[in-house]
């Protein structure tokens, strides 16, 4: 392979690993936003698939022409500068909390799985994300490279088991969710298309943007981007199919996939836990980065970069001791509403021609 093409590879191996979370590969979310509306959340996916291949396309393009590696110049870009102002620290305070919930979820889940305590599994998940990022971009990059393809992997596997074993039930789910009371993001499927890619999307933002600010060729992040968005459409199909193929059985779980994985055997139950772990261990570091890299460039101001990390990882982990994720409920809906704003603006640069444009422009 050229060298482009594997650049291209590990980009899009970040992008997967910044959307796909833990709440993304538990499954829960993708029941609430697709599967729980049957047989129509399948093409509400599809929609999904388009929209994370042109969001992660344009934020790298962005990032790339405006010669900036963080999310700020691109929000002022799109939105105007007062309006990105605002968005600027609320993606910031989100990306904070998020690293925070992701240790607090990471040491919870290494305690529920593998009997470690609480805070030992929060060392674990903030050492190995702490590690990740403090050597900058080219370490995040490879790290993310080689874990995001294990989460496809196991994704598409557990499904294709699951669903070689259920596939006839697929034609009565409809039927069947008559009888069930499925929690569901929003009261129509396709608004829950939309509404799932603004807020998963919002804080990939600084990511996408700090790729395309460190990477020169725009073709490479173009290639990066359809990839990207091709794999994490793959799995939340698969996933989609998967739960609509088991339904009555996993619908009352709270993590409805490690569930259908443990119905195949306790064994690929236990070796998917590993796997929700390191998506936890992805959506650390992404946001931790998009943090860091929002001051600090690694390369230009290595000591500044890796004292804010360092600082920032403490203070995580201090947040993560209190009740911070009620306060992220609280305002999570300003994150989904400026990931709405941030998506419209970028339709309207797109369609004006503002984006995509040759490659000898200027914007």
């Amino acid at each position: 392979m050229s060298s482009s093409i594997l650049k291209a590879i590990s980009y899009a191996g970040v992008y997967v690993g910044a959307v796909i979370g833990a709440g993304y590969a538990s499954g829960q979310e993708v029941l609430q936003f697709f599967a729980g509306y049957g047989l129509v959340g399948i093409i509400g996916a599809i929609i999904t698939t388009l929209m994370f291949i042109w969001y992660g396309s344009v934020f790298m393009e962005l990032g790339n022409r405006l010669q900036t590696c963080s999310h700020r110049d691109v929000l002022n870009y799109l939105c105007g500068n007062k309006l990105g102002f605002i968005g600027d620290y609320v993606l910031l305070f989100f990306m904070f909390g998020c690293v925070s919930i992701m240790f607090s979820g990471g040491g919870a889940a290494i305690n529920e799985y593998w009997g470690l305590s609480v805070m030992t599994g929060k060392l674990i998940i903030a050492g190995m994300t702490l590690a990740t990022v403090i050597f900058g971009f080219s370490s995040s990059v490879r790290a993310l490279g080689i874990v995001s393809p294990i989460i496809i992997f196991s994704v598409i596997a557990i499904s294709l088991v699951t669903l070689s074993s259920n596939f006839d039930q697929l034609s009565t789910v409809d039927e069947s969710l008559k009888n069930l009371t499925p929690t569901l993001a929003t009261p129509f499927w396709w608004t829950s298309a939309v509404v799932y890619v603004s807020y998963n999307v919002s804080l990939a933002t600084s990511t996408l943007t700090a790729m395309g600010g460190k990477e020169s060729s725009l073709k490479t992040l173009r290639i990066a981007g359809v990839m990207g968005g091709f794999f994490l459409g793959l799995c939340l199909l698969f996933i989609t199919l998967a739960l609509l193929s088991d339904l009555t059985n996993v619908i009352e779980y709270q993590i409805p996939f490690l569930q259908i994985a443990n119905n195949i055997s306790p064994m690929v139950g236990i070796l998917f836990s590993i796997v929700l772990v390191i998506a936890v261990f992805t959506t650390a570091v992404t946001n931790l980065y998009g943090c860091v890299i929002r001051f600090y460039d690694s390369q230009k101001n290595p000591m500044q970069f890796r004292t804010l990390t360092i600082s920032l990882v403490v203070l995580s982990l201090l947040a993560s001791l209190f009740p911070f994720s009620t306060l992220i409920n609280v305002l999570y809906p300003a994150l989904g509403l400026l990931g709405m704003v941030i998506m419209v603006c970028a339709l309207y640069k797109t369609v004006t021609g503002q984006v995509f444009l040759k490659d000898d422009a200027k914007l």
